[in-house]
Order: structure tokens, then sequence, then C-alpha cells
């Protein structure tokens, strides 16, 4: 009988690192991935959910779906709601966002003031500074459903501002018409976009 032959020689094997590493190791992945899904989740909400965004002072044409996607509950926008005719133009700036309604043909950033527009600013204590104007010679004010106060200048008029308690944003309602100014902001038309 022939010897049996001998086993190849094989490399040692790598040494294995102690678990308590392999388990710090994996918790530090687990705490990077959780830090990339929120960097990510926080990037949405700031762009809106479907990517939505928006330039510093540049008008921009939105469907309504969109702006209902670009509304957060730490961002929110107020409009009479969806155009029927025309456009949607939405402007966002450092100090407020603008929903604008132009009639069909009518460029976006055109600069006249014909247009019926919301616009949300955020104001600390906006429901007690407008309670403050409603008091006021020369201002005429009405109270709101849900709470909500409306004050407007009785001359020239042509904006309504609204706020409601414990909200920090105001409201100005923008037509060049005062009467329908006024209406819209008093008739409950003016609502978050959902």
């Amino acid at each position: 009988m022939s010897p049996a032959p001998l086993p190849e020689a094989t490399p040692p094997l790598p040494r294995v690192a102690s678990s308590r590493w392999t388990v710090g190791t994996a918790l530090v992945v687990v705490l990077v991935a959780l830090a990339a899904v929120v960097a990510i989740f926080g990037v949405l909400r700031v762009l809106g959910d479907d990517g939505l965004t928006l330039e510093s002072g540049v008008p921009t044409a939105v469907s309504a779906g969109d702006l209902r996607d670009y509304a957060t509950g730490s961002r929110p926008v107020y409009w009479i709601g969806p155009a029927e005719n025309g456009t949607l133009e939405v402007t966002h700036t450092r100090r407020g966002i603008y929903v604008r309604y132009l009639p069909e043909g009518v460029e976006l950033g055109d600069r006249s003031p014909r247009y019926t527009t919301i616009a949300t600013y955020p104001v600390r204590r906006a429901y007690r500074s407008m309670q403050s104007s409603a008091g006021s010679a020369g201002f005429g004010s009405a109270r709101l459903d849900g709470g909500g106060l409306a004050v407007w200048r009785k001359t020239p008029g042509t904006s309504v501002y609204i706020a409601y308690p414990h909200r920090p944003y105001l409201i100005e309602v923008y037509d060049p018409s005062p009467r329908r100014a006024r209406s819209l902001a008093l008739s409950g038309v003016v609502q978050r976009v959902p």
C-alpha cells in the first residue's frame, strides 16, 4: 500500500474580529443609513414630494397638484383653489409665498397689479397684530369661521389681511377691486392648500 498523500498546505485563516467590534461596526452602518434616509426625507420635504422647486423670486407656473405637493405642514400655502382658466403662478421669496391667478394670455411675471393674488407670510403674533389694527381708525374688520380675523384699510383697501389664533402666518388677499378682495376674504374661499 502506498502512503496517503499529504494534504496541501493551506494558508492560515484570516483573523476574525471580535463580535464586539462587529456589532459596533453594524451599529455605525445602521446609523449612517438612518441619517441618509432622514436627510433624503428632509430634502423631499423642502422640495415638495414631487420635487417641485421654486427659485427665489422667480414666478413659476404650477398645477393645483404641484402646489398641493409643495405645501407642507411647516410651509403652508393659502389660495382660493385651482385656477379655473389661465395660469396658477407661484413665487417664493424671503417674505412669503405668492399665488397669483393669471388669465389666459398673460405671461408669467407680468408686473401689472391687475390679478388676484393670495400671499402667505410667516409672521409671529400675526393674530395679535390684526387685533390691534382692527381697533384702529381707518380700518375695517370682520370675524371669520375658525376664529379668524380679516382686517383691511378703508382706503385704498385693495388688500385684506387674515390671521388665525395660534398660527404664525398672515394671509394677504389682494385684488385690484377692493370689493372683490373683501368678498374673497370674507366668503371662506381663502383656504390652506390641502
